[in-house]
Formats: structure tokens, C-alpha cells, sequence
């Protein structure tokens, strides 16, 4: 009993920052353990991070995985940035007294990873992209892709009808997708992803941290789609920080293109590609991956 409300007030913090918004951070695993900063997907939120607390207990590993301005707790920014997001992350950092750490950004956290170890490399110790989103706006990178995905996104931006339909759709999709299963058609249409979700507590855990997504609205994770569809403002082959990716062969939501485009630009990254696996590699190999970035 006491465990569970200790997880349930480290799952809902806060702090106020210093331009006056507040920002919304979770805490799971070993609170005395090695830092790992955990940048959710999209749609998610900081909950997305829930599903590691037991195996990072066991790591010796505290995780920190606050939310993006506009979702779940953290107050919405007008006119934000990708490169504004290594800010928040070192006054959390600053806040909770921890000068270096390692970062971990999962599919739509990705981008958020890159430029944190782009802008504070004095600060990080090791950079993970698992499943992560790379630029967009080169074809390149998106081939493999599930082909409404892909044109979504190189549409995205050009159409103000598009930008507003595809939110819509979205919203419904986090309240209706996982009964009607929408999500098992599109992000996890893989075969192995399709058996991960026939496990209730993993369902019960992405259902959670998307609707924590849309707590105040559809605005954060508009923003979001408006960013990762436009010039990112930062080049990842300046990126001088041990990046380590990890991608899957059969995932069609975020392909093994863009881990390959990271790799082609980051020097001296390291690639692991999972075989026959999709979306949720980050869940059956996720001590492999935490283990990796701790070290």
C-alpha cells in the first residue's frame, strides 16, 4: 500500500521554472541510483516511463521523465523550439542536484534526445534514440515507413485543415484505439508488437500515458507534429556525444531508415538493429538498453 502512493506522488511532480511555467516530471526506479532522463514519445507523456520502474529498481537506476510544455502537468510554451527543450531538462537537472546523466528519447522523444546532446554535451554522459523519430524532411530517412504515416508527415505542415484533422483523429484514436484496435493497425502493426499488446498491464500503461498526452488539450502534441515536420534548426552531425540507437527491422511507425540516418550522421554511434521486432523493442530489450547507457 505505502509503495503504491509513494510511485503515485513521484509520478506526479512538479516544479516552476524560471521564465514562471511549471513543469511536470515522474520519478521511477532507484532514487539513489544512476540519472537516466527519459523523453517520451508522441503522443505520451511521462507516464510512458512507468512500465521500467521494476527493472530499473533492479538496475540501480533512477529515472527522471518529465513532460514536454503543453502535456500532461507541464504548462504549454508559445513559440517553442526543439532547441529549447535542453533548457527545462537543466533546470530539472539543476533543481534535483544532478550535474551529469544519461538520456534516453523513445520514438517521438528522439528528436528531444539529439538536441539535448547537440546543446549540453558537458552535461551527458551517454545519449539513447530507441525507435526515435529522425528529420523528417529528408525522404531519405523516412523510407520503410507505413505509407499514412509518411504522407502525414511531409504534408503535415503545408496544410492547415491536414494539421487540424490528423489531432482530431488522434484524440479519438487515444480514447477509442486500443478497444477498436487502431493503434495495432498503424504504430504497432507489427507482429511482435501485436503480441506485446495482448499483455494487459503493457496495454493498460501506453493507454495511460497517451491519454496523459491530451490532459490539457490537443495544443502540446500539436506543436510537437508542427516540429518534427519542420527545419529542426540544429544539424545532429554535429552531435560529439556517445549516441547509441536502437531500431527495428518490422516497425513501420518509426523505420530503421531513420536509425540509419542517425547513423550515417553521428560520428561514432553505435547501431543495434533487432531483427523481426517493431515498435515495443523498447520494452523486450529494455535492460540491454538501460545497461547500455548507465555504463
Amino acid at each position: 500500500m505505502y509503495g503504491t502512493i509513494f510511485l503515485m506522488d513521484r509520478e506526479n511532480q512538479t516544479i516552476k521554472l524560471k521564465d514562471g511555467r511549471v513543469l511536470g516530471y515522474a520519478e521511477y526506479g532507484d532514487p539513489n541510483g544512476k540519472p537516466l532522463f527519459f523523453f517520451h514519445g508522441w503522443p505520451s507523456a511521462r507516464l510512458a516511463a512507468g512500465k521500467y520502474d521494476a527493472r530499473t529498481k533492479k538496475l540501480h537506476i533512477h529515472i527522471i521523465a518529465p513532460d514536454r510544455p503543453g502535456y500532461g502537468l507541464s504548462d504549454f510554451k508559445k513559440d517553442r523550439k526543439i532547441l529549447d527543450w535542453p533548457d527545462d531538462v537543466c533546470e530539472l537537472a539543476d533543481k534535483l542536484k544532478i550535474k551529469n546523466f544519461a538520456i534516453m528519447g523513445v520514438s517521438g522523444g528522439g528528436p528531444y534526445a539529439a538536441v539535448c546532446a547537440y546543446k549540453i554535451p558537458d552535461r551527458i554522459t551517454n545519449a539513447g534514440i530507441v525507435v526515435g523519430l529522425a528529420p523528417v524532411f529528408n525522404w531519405k530517412s523516412m523510407r520503410g515507413m507505413k505509407w499514412t504515416l509518411k504522407l502525414g508527415l511531409t504534408r503535415y505542415g503545408k496544410y492547415l485543415g491536414l494539421q487540424k484533422a490528423a489531432l482530431i483523429v488522434q484524440q479519438l484514436a487515444v480514447r477509442y484505439g486500443f478497444t477498436q484496435g487502431l493503434y495495432k493497425n498503424n504504430v504497432f502493426n507489427a507482429k511482435p508488437d501485436r503480441k506485446m499488446l495482448t499483455n494487459p498491464i503493457i496495454t493498460q500503461s501506453i493507454e495511460a500515458s497517451y491519454r496523459e498526452a491530451f490532459r490539457q488539450g490537443r495544443r502540446g502534441p500539436a506543436w510537437d507534429l508542427r516540429l518534427y515536420t519542420t527545419d529542426w534548426a540544429f544539424d545532429v552531425s554535429h552531435i560529439n556525444v556517445k549516441t547509441y540507437l536502437w531500431y527495428a527491422a518490422a516497425d513501420k511507425a518509426v523505420s530503421l531508415a531513420m536509425g540509419k540516418y542517425y547513423y550515417e550522421h553521428i560520428r561514432g554511434s553505435t547501431l543495434t538493429i533487432y531483427h523481426d521486432e517493431g515498435h515495443t523493442c523498447t520494452i523486450t530489450h529494455a535492460e540491454e538498453i538501460f545497461k547500455t547507457l548507465i555504463t
